[in-house]
């Protein structure tokens, strides 16, 4: 019931949100391709970047301020910690794949703290069953806005990426070449409001941007700067062409997937 009631508030909340933004003649943002599980930038009448653009951030790291705020807890350890490890919530509808099975539009939760999948079916309908890092090669959530999904999201593990990173990674755009990635991890820091609790944390969710190369073994991780992007690959191709300052600060999903779109071509 808490789940329900609170993504029902969000979709509430959201569709006011849009009807307000198209009274002023701005865009909304809308799902990209299936590579990318962001957002793109909305646009005012004339298609360019609304101003409100630059105030982008990644909707996974607004859902768990918002769950931090509520004051919940769960228990690991001797801490009590405020929030919720799991990316955008509880159960979404999803595929899992592996080499020992597959199956499709079952219940998925995502823990981005010790990086496990759990999920419903037929066969367990009341408990869910753990998939502990690396017994799924990867897993999509499915689209679902109401729950901040604007698209479908594909994550793989890091041992097929060629990385012994214990973690599975966001599809944002996969080149010929080139490829770019996104990692959520949740780490357990300090409540800066209640120093007086010491057994007291919060879930810190975090994310860094990673890229493949097929002709060399491994990811490499990205500096979340557009002018350390663009130096990483001058020697291939110029990328400030396609890649500004303000594209990367206002939807630095976008920017990357264009940028690596640009690199592969």
């Amino acid at each position: 019931m808490y789940c329900i009631t609170r993504y029902t508030l969000t979709a509430t909340l959201l569709c006011a949100l849009s009807n307000l933004s198209i009274a002023q003649g701005l865009g909304t943002p809308v799902a990209l391709s299936a590579n990318s599980g962001g957002t793109q930038s909305p646009l005012d009448r004339w298609g360019r970047p609304s101003p409100d653009s630059r105030a982008w951030s990644d909707p996974a790291l607004n859902h768990n301020k918002m769950l931090i705020g509520e004051g919940k807890y769960l228990l690991i350890g001797p801490y009590k910690v405020k929030g919720s490890p799991y990316l955008l919530g509880q159960q979404h509808s999803g595929d899992i794949f592996s080499a020992a099975e597959k199956a499709w539009n079952i219940s998925l939760s995502y823990n981005t703290h010790n990086q496990e999948v759990e999920f419903f079916s037929t066969s367990n309908p009341g408990q869910p069953l753990v998939k502990e890092p690396g017994t799924l090669d990867s897993f999509i959530l499915h689209a679902n806005p109401a729950a901040g999904i604007a698209g479908p999201l594909k994550f793989i593990y890091g041992s097929i990426l060629g990385t012994d990173d214990k973690a599975y990674f966001l599809e944002i755009f996969t080149g010929k070449r080139y490829s770019v990635y996104k990692k959520y991890r949740s780490e357990l820091g300090y409540d800066t409001d209640n120093y007086g609790q010491s057994e007291l944390r919060i879930f810190e969710l975090q994310y860094d941007y990673f890229y493949k190369d097929n002709e060399t073994k491994g990811i490499k991780k990205l500096k979340k700067n557009s002018v350390q992007v663009i130096k990483e690959f001058s020697s291939i191709k110029d990328l400030s062409v396609i890649l500004t300052p303000e594209g990367f600060t206002a939807y630095p999903d976008e920017a990357l997937r264009k940028a690596f779109e640009y690199l592969n071509n």
